[in-house]
């Protein structure tokens, strides 16, 4: 119990023993009716005077009690509102990266599929990629990394030569895209006929998309800064 509760379960066990004694004491004096008249008037000024003292102690019971009352109030409203606060930071923490997290969601393979007469074989561009990973996010993913680097909503994609640039990491084929959020719902938007992947399958790229129970995904280790 802290001070606050304890001081105020003191107050109110004083109040209640000295109206109990007032009661008793008025119950004791209003007996006495064979008392000469004076004493009988004396008396009855006491009783009215204990009487108020007893009004005005409860009206302080009432008083202290509606402390009591707002206090717990305010207390469980505390809590509640620092859990929200609580969850909120880690929400966010997680958006930008500073947390390893872990849950269901998809693996996303991309790779460049064998070359036919009909289709030329051709390799995974920067907007390939980052279409990809922005079809993830807009699906609801809530952490995503590539070939073991988690990377943010924010990062960019820029080539050179045969290797992509994600942020400060060096991504080379094939393309390992791991997104944590609903499966069902990422794997749905992943596999709108006509959607992204539906293009990146036309024009050669194999792409792979499985449901996993669990995945872990490391914290972000570069800057934060606003994509290019």
């Amino acid at each position: 119990m802290s001070r606050y509760n304890l001081g105020v379960a003191l107050v109110l066990a004083i109040v209640g023993f000295l109206l109990a004694s007032q009661i008793r004491s008025a119950q004791r004096a209003a007996s006495r009716v064979e008392l000469p008249s004076l004493r009988v008037r004396e008396l009855a000024i006491l009783i009215q005077q204990q009487k108020e003292a007893q009004e005005a102690l409860e009206a302080e019971i009432r008083r202290l009690q509606q402390r009591l009352n707002a206090y717990r109030e305010a207390l469980a409203q505390g809590k509640t509102l620092a859990g929200e606060l609580s969850e909120e930071i880690q929400r966010y923490r997680m958006i930008l990266g500073f947390t390893p997290v872990r849950g269901p969601g998809v693996v996303v393979i991309l790779e460049e599929g064998r070359a036919s007469p009909a289709i030329v074989k051709t390799q995974v561009q920067p907007p390939d990629l980052s279409g990809l990973v922005n079809e993830l996010w807009s699906a609801g993913a809530e952490a995503i990394a590539i070939n073991g680097f988690r990377i943010l909503a924010t990062t960019g994609f820029s080539q050179e030569g045969t290797t992509i640039i994600a942020g400060p990491y060096r991504l080379n084929p094939p393309f390992v895209i791991e997104a944590i959020g609903d499966p069902d719902t990422l794997k749905n938007q992943l596999g709108l006929p006509g959607g992204f992947v539906d293009g990146l399958r036309s024009v050669g790229f194999s792409v792979t998309i499985k449901e996993k129970e669990e995945i872990h995904l490391p914290p972000y280790r570069g800057s934060r800064g606003k994509r290019t």
